[in-house]
């Protein structure tokens, strides 16, 4: 039975496999043709009216006539449709076959093109944030409007706003056609409330104490009330920072297995986040033995000692990275080695547990090779030529490379003020080059305004005082008469010249000049001098006098040496200057009658490491001088010793803290009593324009001009200061850098300052001071210099010297331009 059904299934089944099989047997008979192979012949573009902008598609495309192609199956039809719509001009490309004739085909390119932006605004955000946007969107007016560029504007405005802690921002985009087919786009921005850190809770920690653990974040931190010039929003992204910087904080005290076991970030009622962090903080660790493998340039003492961790003492994680790789003082071991070029130096540590909470450090040193300065580009200087660059470097072609040598030329590019602050603290760009073992440095700098011009006025006691002044701090004298090279002004030889004149017409006139060669005959060696006349018809000070005039010349010649030992940071310097004065009829009660002169020799000794000049945060300087004038025939007697001191602190990124002090004394080479020169403290330079004449104005924020040291009384009753032979001055700043770039640098401040000045030493009291204190902003613009102003509140009663003054404790605005207190 089974056997006749499947003789019958074969019976069935036989003539289907036979009809199945028969076209394979036969040859040709549906083989796969190859597709027709077709001569384009003409390309017309539809879409478009422009006649060149068809004729920019068809090159675009690739596409040639004469070329032979297949219509499906070839690539030369896709990437032509890819290329056309690469131009951004199109929202759709397709190529068609059209008319065919016996000379070939004719293909049809169709575009759909974009509709052209002619109009887009911003609704529901602040105009500075509109101004600082426009630069980032991709949009530019007149230039196709793709999907893409909306989608990503809108990606953009709200990453801007929750960087700013809108973390609900929401963006719409509105599209209007005008009767010409362009478009009018509206972004409608909604950033809600910002998004503010409530309440960080830890748990798990019973060492370090919650405070602690939240102080150790720097961006994610609670939102406090008296915090007000830092608003504490939210930053996701920089939420792993933050718990890094808490791990630090424990590995930091021996805890090295320290670790976060968990972390949630949810909502409150009011809208804001609270952050929960559970740690694990494990046993705290003391280093038991530090070993070195692989040095031979340095032995184990010294590495170790650079290292900073001591045998026996809690294990410092964080101080360990430091003083391998990097910090802020310049100590770490990387740097050892890279001073003497070993710049791809690496250091490899291993930390292994021994003993219950001991810890063995190995670090395993890779020299590498020594490696040199190579070629030295200097890129960007548009104004200043590239010698004046190339003498500050201290990375010469063919010497060892330092890293040292690097930071010390980046700092010395500062001093010149010639270019931007960002594009020097990039640092150059290196290249390396391994078969000559040469580091190759480019130096691209960024040329910004550094002269300056100041027109202003004052109102003194003999009226409304105009001044006008340039100051050319890269001048070039060598093409004084290169009439090719006055554009307005021959520069870029990094000579300074400073002209200045005041007046207010017949009753005051003062004109001043100045020039600096900073590198005399090739030498880091500056010389320089300046001269100035000023002449007065009209009595000053409240005098009785009403005829008579003041006349003064002051002329100064000087010449610095840079000096290599301590260090490179030292620099001598010796001044003689000449003064004149001619006071007919008392007009300056400063001044005796009648003509007097002095001759006097200035030797002064300085160090400075600081970085920027205008807005320094780190780095000290000091100076120490003393000026004589000798006692020749009737000259004016005296010697003047003075001691300066600059401090200044980074407080991470923007903030530091500065700290300086003024010391000064005035001496008798005779015995007689010195009235030149004398301490007059109190005001701004911006008040001392024109009646600082046989004294020094020593500038205090908070007291009005000449306030503070000695006085007396003239006949007339009138109060008038006389300045003190023994200064002290002490200034405290915490400064915040707001605001830095091409047309504007701001960096407001909070001040503290104390300072007094006595007649002799039988009246000096170090602890008597009077003190101020206040807030602050000192603005940088390109042209017209700096200017800061100042409201400060004097703590102490002085004697008033100028009418309308009570002298009482009372709050007081300031301001100066060109020159800092």
């Amino acid at each position: 039975m089974h056997r006749l059904v499947l003789f019958g299934l074969l019976l069935v089944l036989s003539p289907l496999a036979a009809s199945a099989q028969a076209p394979m047997e036969g040859s040709g008979s549906v083989s796969s043709a190859a597709p027709p192979t077709y001569t384009i012949s003409s390309i017309t573009v539809e879409g478009i009216e422009d006649a060149r902008t068809r004729e920019f598609v068809v090159q675009t495309s690739g596409l040639q006539v004469g070329e032979q192609i297949q219509l499906t199956g070839s690539r030369a039809i896709p990437e032509a449709i890819r290329s056309i719509y690469d131009l951004g001009l199109f929202s759709d490309v397709q190529i068609h076959k059209g008319a065919q004739t016996a000379q070939g085909i004719t293909l049809i390119i169709s575009v759909q093109p974009e509709p052209t932006l002619a109009l887009y605004r911003m609704t529901g955000i602040r105009d500075r944030h509109r101004d600082d946007l426009k630069e980032k969107l991709p949009l530019i007016l007149g230039r196709p409007l793709r999907p893409s560029d909306v989608e990503r504007s809108k990606q953009i405005i709200k990453s801007f706003y929750e960087d700013k802690g809108y973390l609900k921002t929401t963006v719409s985009a509105e599209q209007e056609e005008r009767l010409n087919g362009n478009i009018e786009l509206t972004f409608n921005v909604d950033r809600g409330e910002k998004v503010e850190v409530d309440e960080i809770i830890f748990s798990g920690n019973s060492v370090i104490d919650d405070g602690d653990l939240r102080d150790a974040m720097e961006t994610n931190i609670e939102n406090r009330w008296w915090r007000f010039w830092k608003g504490e929003k939210f930053k996701p992204e920089k939420l792993d920072e933050d718990k890094q910087k808490v791990i630090d904080l424990y590995r930091s005290k021996g805890y090295y297995d320290a670790r976060i076991v968990s972390d949630s970030v949810y909502y409150t009622s009011n809208e804001d986040v609270n952050l929960r962090i559970t740690v694990a903080e494990g046993d705290r660790y003391f280093v038991r033995n530090i070993e070195w493998t692989g040095n031979t340039i340095f032995p184990d003492r010294l590495l170790t000692q650079r290292l900073g961790l001591e045998e026996g003492a809690p294990y410092d994680g964080v101080q360990l990275e430091k003083n391998l790789y990097g910090n802020k003082r310049g100590t770490d071991i990387a740097g050892l080695y890279m001073d003497r070029g070993y710049m791809k130096f690496q250091p490899v540590p291993t930390i292994r547990v021994v003993e219950g909470d001991s810890l063995d450090i190995t670090i395993a040193v890779r020299e590498g090779d020594v490696y040199s300065f190579g070629d030295i580009q200097i890129t960007g200087n548009t104004k200043t030529k590239d010698y004046v660059v190339r003498r500050e470097l201290y990375t010469v072609p063919g010497r060892t490379f330092s890293r040292s040598a690097i930071q010390e030329s980046i700092r010395r590019l500062m001093q010149l003020k010639y270019f931007s602050q960002k594009s020097l603290t990039q640092g150059p760009n290196i290249s390396i080059d391994e078969k000559k073992k040469e580091v190759d440095l480019t130096y691209a700098v960024k040329e910004t305004g550094s002269d300056q011009l100041q027109l202003s006025g004052t109102w003194g006691q003999f009226g409304v005082v105009l001044q006008l002044g340039f100051q050319f701090n890269n001048f070039s004298a060598q093409n004084l008469f290169n009439w090719d090279a006055w554009r307005p002004l021959p520069s870029g030889d990094g000579q300074k010249l400073s002209l200045n004149i005041r007046t207010n017409g017949s009753f005051y006139q003062n004109y001043s000049v100045s020039f600096t060669e900073p590198w005399f005959r090739g030498e880091p060696t500056p010389i320089g001098g300046s001269v100035s006349y000023s002449r007065y018809t009209r009595a000053l000070f409240g005098t009785t006098a009403s005829d008579g005039s003041f006349t003064n010349i002051n002329t100064r010649l000087f010449l610095s040496r840079r000096l290599d030992w301590p260090d490179d940071k030292f620099m001598t310097s010796t001044a003689l200057g000449y003064q004149f004065y001619n006071n007919r009829g008392g007009l300056f009660p400063s001044v005796p009658d009648g003509v007097s002169q002095t001759v006097t020799v200035q030797q002064s000794l300085s160090r400075s490491s600081i970085g920027n000049p205008r807005f320094p945060r780190s780095g000290s300087k000091f100076e120490l001088s003393l000026e004589v004038a000798p006692p020749v025939g009737d000259l004016i007697q005296y010697h003047k010793w003075r001691f300066k001191t600059d401090w200044h602190i980074p407080m991470g990124e923007k903030f530091s803290l500065s700290i300086g002090s003024d010391f000064g004394y005035i001496g008798s080479l005779t015995g007689e009593d010195v009235n030149f020169e004398r301490f007059e403290v109190g005001g701004t330079p911006f008040d001392y324009s024109g009646y600082s004449y046989g004294t020094e104005p020593i500038f205090m924020r908070g007291y009005p001009v000449r306030a503070i040291g000695p006085k007396r009384t003239l006949p007339n009753g009138q109060i008038t200061p006389v300045g003190g032979r023994i200064l002290n001055k002490y200034t405290t700043e915490f400064r915040f850098m707001a605001l830095q770039n091409q047309q504007l640098q701001a960096a407001p401040y909070l001040f503290f300052d104390a300072a007094n000045s006595w007649n002799s030493f039988k009246t000096f009291n170090p602890g008597q001071l009077y003190r101020s204190a206040g807030v602050g902003v000192r603005l940088y613009l390109p042209i017209v210099g700096m200017l800061e102003f100042n409201y400060g509140y004097n703590f102490d009663r002085y004697v008033p010297v100028e009418s309308g003054d009570s002298g009482a404790r009372d709050w007081g605005f300031q301001f100066t331009i060109g020159q800092g207190f």
